[in-house]
């Protein structure tokens, strides 16, 4: 229910969870806004956080606002996609007489399903918001709990691993004055994209009453036009039937515009003259007004994106911008 509050333990017992799956340097942030101790590992950062809960420090409504910015943006592939056939102005009326209106404004879930599950509807004036969640596991090393034994005539030796579940996020987002909308899986071996389209496609038909397919934006105009600037393109490769054209620059954080030779090449090649074409462009806090600098490939041909670090949200906003609007074509 929207109006659910969560309990202390209920609280704490999030933050056990989520917490694993973050980037250390988010954590850090929301600790800061709380005015609490830091520490260093995971384990002070979840001690720190639950006695923030207990002083009243970390609000349900904090961590609400928390989650929103860093749970399910970056270290994940994005596809981005034509607007649904909808009238924004319909969507708030479909979506309260759907089989989705209880999860509209649905406070933080405490779930780990095992497998894709809707948690959370937003809508208002600006635009729709749709995340699901999935249950994912992963084996730490344990070093502390190694140990050998004599077994008959055998020495063995039993290396420890400790078990980690996290869950994996699927966004869904529309942004009613952007020309586009965008589906965010993030990256885990468990979650099958083309099923992820099946499954959002009939959700749309039965919840917005859409039953168009989505549609995706290629993305080559966005890789022909960086390559022309070079400035941002850390690699690029055009491809056709016959044959290829690869460039990049191996200097760390910086594109083939730094490399002048490279540049040169880049530029005289036609790149109108390729059917397909994938690279990497660099986004700098201080060019670009990101939080942090990251790489993001992208699949021109594709309408796909690869994003390979843990961002907040404005970041991914950021950056999905940028793309489409050298995406336009002249």
């Amino acid at each position: 229910m929207p109006d659910e509050v969560l309990s202390a333990n209920q609280l704490k017992t999030l933050v056990r969870h989520v917490v694993a799956a973050q980037g250390n340097g988010f954590i850090k942030d929301l600790l800061r806004e709380c005015d609490s101790r830091i520490g260093v590992t995971k384990e002070n950062f979840i001690a720190n956080l639950e006695a923030a809960i207990d002083e009243g420090k970390l609000t349900q409504a904090r961590l609400e606002a928390w989650l929103a910015e860093v749970e399910g943006w970056g270290d994940q592939f994005v596809y981005v996609l034509e607007p649904p056939a909808v009238k924004p102005g319909a969507v708030a009326g479909l979506l309260a007489n759907s089989p989705v209106a209880g999860l509209i404004g649905a406070p933080p879930s405490l779930d780990f399903p095992d497998d894709l599950e809707l948690k959370l509807v937003k809508h208002d004036d600006t635009g729709l918001s749709l995340l699901w969640h999935q249950r994912k596991e992963g084996w730490n090393r344990w070093p502390a709990r190694d140990f050998q034994e004599q077994q008959d005539l055998d020495r063995v030796r039993f290396d420890a691993y400790r078990q980690r579940l996290d869950r994996s996020a699927v966004r869904f987002e529309w942004q009613y004055g952007a020309p586009y909308c965008a589906l965010m899986i993030q990256r885990s071996a468990d979650i099958d994209h083309p099923a992820v389209f099946e499954f959002i496609q009939a959700m749309f038909a039965d919840v917005l009453s859409s039953n168009e397919p989505l549609k995706r934006i290629m993305l080559m105009a966005a890789l022909r036009n960086s390559a022309k600037n070079a400035g941002s393109v850390q690699s690029t490769r055009y491809e056709m039937a016959s044959g290829y054209v690869e460039l990049g620059s191996l200097l760390p954080g910086s594109g083939i515009g730094a490399v002048e030779p490279v540049r040169v090449v880049l530029q005289s090649v036609d790149v109108d003259q390729f059917d397909r074409a994938k690279g990497y462009l660099n986004f700098a806090s201080k060019e670009h007004g990101t939080s942090r600098n990251f790489s993001v490939e992208v699949f021109g041909d594709e309408a796909k994106l690869r994003i390979w670090a843990q961002c907040k949200r404005e970041d991914v906003v950021t950056m999905l911008n940028l793309i489409m609007e050298l995406n336009k074509t002249p």
